[in-house]
């Protein structure tokens, strides 16, 4: 039976302060920025990683797919120290030769640990509720050094073998990271911040003794550098990053200029020298998974390089292999993500691919294009596939016996097709390199759009701190060569100013600078996003606001932190990303139904804001935008529709509305008693379907189906005219890589008598939030009295317009 209700002219900060609830935004695991746990922790791997020589240099341990092997330094089999069901990393052998230490992800945490060299139970060390890393050998044997966040920031501290004894090494402000003792014992390198400079910081030395620290080397780093001694103790190796392509570089340990080690185009990473001093180990990323090397030294580019070849894999674990079709259902081969649990209870990707994580549930993962073949512990596998929201993830499982193959199929049949109405998905906000240490391409980005059924990417080149994360050349207006008639993937920019970021879609050129508000570079000074905003526009394109809220507020200075409210008062901004994995999707929806009931339009948008070649971070389409193109799909149509409101976002429901029979984007010219029809249909269980009208909840339903559907028919009353939207609210789910599940529409606008509906008391309020923000933004120093005066003028402006609507 329908349902009727009147809505009137509210404000809606009592609605959204309910509806809030315990959901919160939060996607790192273990409460970290992004950074840290993106760059600095480590990572599970299908190629070699952190390579470390033995003592006598004929083996060379590293972590690979959750464990710890060591193989011979001139290649051949690769025998596994460890097992699960914890995962490994980080070896480093002690003096002897007869040990690793090891970082162990257990127990929902990062801990240290000792291993025997000939494999065996790995015993736990300085066991401790915060994480504990990157563990070296002290000289004598005696001791672990270890990085640990048990002080806040991260320091480095030694525990006794003896007696587990814990204390300080090298404290202070900022955190202290990636220790390395020198050959004789008596200072330690490591990297550190530098003041009033960007990035991780530097590399510092340090007697082991007690005394100051001194800075070796300086450059804008992300966690990377690991700097390593050479056994002469006369240089360091570590991780640059100054050549815009991560390398191997060495410089004096009496100072002086650095020299690249592996001058190459792609990536090289965590350098270990040989004993004798004649070789150096190292990771590429030339070929996307990481490669085990060597080179002599002082280096070389690629062609003096000598891969480590891993001829065999021993596992400690009986094991055997699975190889799996992921197939539509008329048989055909599908790209999708997939997720592959073994019997030690760990996740497992095939050789040379991806392995990933999502760290909201935890839940790892690789893209496929539809067949794969993996090695696993022997027992009973489960195998899980996903492909975007349009299809109902399927799981299977069998049993491997040792040194068996065993096949598997998995299919996935559609639960909805959106593109035979007219609706195709896409994301407003992805990026392309983002400094992690997997080696991608146009085509290792495309497979991953593909596998999540994106039709649209817009990948966002951009500047973290003054390192550019994307490549210049790459900004062209069109389409990379890979993208099909169905599935487009397309470069484009973020502004990312200290008030706000905002994306420009469709755009050819790019609009510089690409940051503002930056400290301690040329551009500290707060920027505008005016000119950004029309740029994008005179290009032929549309721009908007990305991950606009990570927390509500009460109060008006709690929204001082984006200068959204003045751009959108100005007339600026054609989309607003509701879903995002670095927002509150119920914070940001409470800032969007403001400007709405101001009688602002701006259509609802999904943008993950991911980063494709770090392993710890969702996929692609984990924040999506569903926009209706009335044409052949293209980019400039899909940008279309998301500029004339015909939108909805989210994360995993497939979200429908119509109100009067028209849908999202429509304008109805009589206000009055509404027919609503609203319907939504989700891969992952949800809590509610809700009507919002004029930023109230209007109808409120629960689902059916297991918590996978829900509709709704009935009607609304809006005398004074408005705007009438659904959205849909559930919680965490191991299919979702956002905090909680949701998904928003735009309105359908009901105007009245020829206007546009206005609430007094959210003009009012965001006229308060406008002057939060001009007391954020003007303070401080400017270049000059004029910049800042035009800054101000906006301001102005932008008060003005939510004065005279409060009236």
């Amino acid at each position: 039976m329908g349902k009727r209700i009147v809505i009137t002219v509210v404000g809606i900060a009592a609605m959204v302060t309910l509806a809030v609830g315990s959901l919160m935004a939060g996607p790192n695991r273990f409460g970290f920025s992004d950074r840290i746990e993106r760059h600095m922790f480590p990572e599970v791997t299908t190629g070699p990683a952190e390579p470390a020589w033995s003592p006598d240099g004929q083996w060379i341990a590293f972590s690979m797919q959750g464990d710890i092997w060591k193989v011979p330094a001139g290649g051949g089999e690769a025998i596994a120290l460890t097992q699960g069901p914890a995962y490994h990393f980080e070896p480093d052998w002690s003096p002897d030769g007869r040990s690793l230490a090891l970082t162990m992800d257990v127990g929902g945490n990062l801990e240290i640990g000792v291993v025997s060299s000939e494999g065996g139970a790995v015993r736990r060390l300085a066991n401790d509720a915060a994480v504990d890393l990157g563990p070296v050998w002290a000289r004598d044997g005696l001791s672990i050094l270890f990085v640990s966040s048990r002080n806040r920031g991260f320091d480095i501290l030694r525990v006794s073998l003896a007696d587990g004894a814990v204390t300080p090494v090298a404290t202070g402000q900022g955190d202290q990271i990636q220790p390395a003792v020198s050959p004789d014992g008596a200072t330690l390198a490591f990297v550190a911040p530098v003041r009033n400079k960007l990035g991780t910081g530097g590399i510092w030395t340090q007697p082991l003794a007690g005394g100051e620290a001194t800075l070796l080397h300086y450059e804008e780093s992300e966690y990377r550098m690991r700097p390593r001694w050479t056994p002469d103790g006369q240089a360091l190796v570590y991780g640059s990053d100054e050549r815009e392509s991560n390398d191997i570089a060495m410089i004096a340990t009496a100072g002086g200029n650095p020299f690249v080690v592996t001058p190459d185009l792609m990536g090289e990473f965590s350098p270990a020298v040989s004993p004798d001093g004649s070789r150096v180990a190292f990771i590429s990323n030339h070929s996307g998974p990481m490669t085990l090397y060597t080179a002599p030294m002082p280096g070389g580019p690629r062609p003096s390089w000598t891969p480590v070849t891993i001829a065999s894999r021993r596992m400690r674990a009986p094991s055997g292999r699975v190889r799996v079709q992921v197939l539509d259902s008329g048989g055909t081969a599908m790209p999708a993500r997939v997720t592959v649990t073994a019997s030690d209870g760990r996740s497992y990707a095939p050789d040379n691919g991806f392995a990933r994580v999502m760290s909201i549930t935890e839940t790892h993962y690789f893209h496929t294009a539809g067949e794969f073949d993996v090695q696993v512990p022997a027992g009973q596998v489960t195998i899980t596939a996903v492909r975007g929201v349009e299809y109902t993830p399927a799981t299977t499982t069998v049993t491997v016996g040792e040194g068996a193959t065993v096949p598997s199929v998995v299919r996935l049949a559609r639960l909805a097709n959106l593109p035979a109405r007219g609706w195709y998905s896409g994301d407003t906000h992805a990026h392309d390199l983002h400094q992690g240490r997997f080696g991608l391409t146009h085509r290792w980005l495309f497979k991953q759009s593909l596998a999540e059924d994106l039709h649209v990417t817009n990948v966002l080149i951009h500047m973290d701190g003054m390192r550019l994360m994307g490549r210049w050349q790459d900004l062209t207006g069109e389409p990379i060569r890979e993208s099909t008639s169905t599935h487009i993937l397309q470069f484009a920019e973020e502004f990312r100013g200290s008030l706000g970021h905002i994306g420009l879609l469709g755009i050819k050129q790019f609009r510089l600078p690409l940051v503002g508000g930056a400290p301690n570079t040329p551009y500290a000074q707060v920027a505008s996003d005016v000119p950004y905003l029309d740029d994008a526009r005179a290009q032929g394109g549309i721009a908007g606001f990305m991950h606009p809220y990570l927390n509500r507020s009460d109060a008006p200075n709690g929204w001082a932190g984006s200068l959204i409210p003045v751009d959108v008062a100005l007339g600026k901004g054609d989309f607003y990303d509701v879903n995002s994995v670095y927002s509150d999707e119920l914070a940001s929806a409470e800032m969007y139904y403001r400007l709405l009931n101001c009688g602002f339009r701006l259509a609802a948008t999904g943008g993950t804001d991911n980063f494709p070649d770090v392993w710890r971070d969702p996929p692609p389409g984990t924040a999506r935008t569903y926009a209706k193109v009335n044409s052949a799909l293209s980019v400039p149509a899909w940008l279309s529709a998301i500029k004339a409101g015909r939108t909805f976002s989210t994360n995993a429901p497939v979200l429908t509305l119509t109100v009067n029979g028209q849908e999202p984007g429509a304008v109805l010219t009589q206000a009055g008693t509404l027919q609503i029809s609203s319907e939504a249909i989700s891969i992952a269980p949800f809590e509610r379907l809700e009507i919002i009208a004029n930023g109230v909840v209007a109808h409120r339903v629960s689902p059916t189906a297991g918590g996978l559907s829900a509709a709704f028919k009935g009607t609304v009353s809006l005398p004074e005219g408005g705007w009438v939207a659904a959205r849909v609210v559930g919680g965490p789910h191991p299919y979702v890589g956002d905090s909680y599940v949701f998904a928003q529409s735009s309105p359908i606008y009901v105007e009245h008598n020829g206007r546009r509906f206005v609430s007094k008391a959210d003009a009012a309020f965001l006229g308060e939030v406008v002057d939060a923000i001009t007391v954020r933004a003007l303070r401080g120093s400017w270049r000059t009295s004029a910049e800042r005066d035009a800054f101000a003028n906006e301001l102005d402006q932008a008060r003005a317009v939510y004065s005279r609507l409060a009236k």
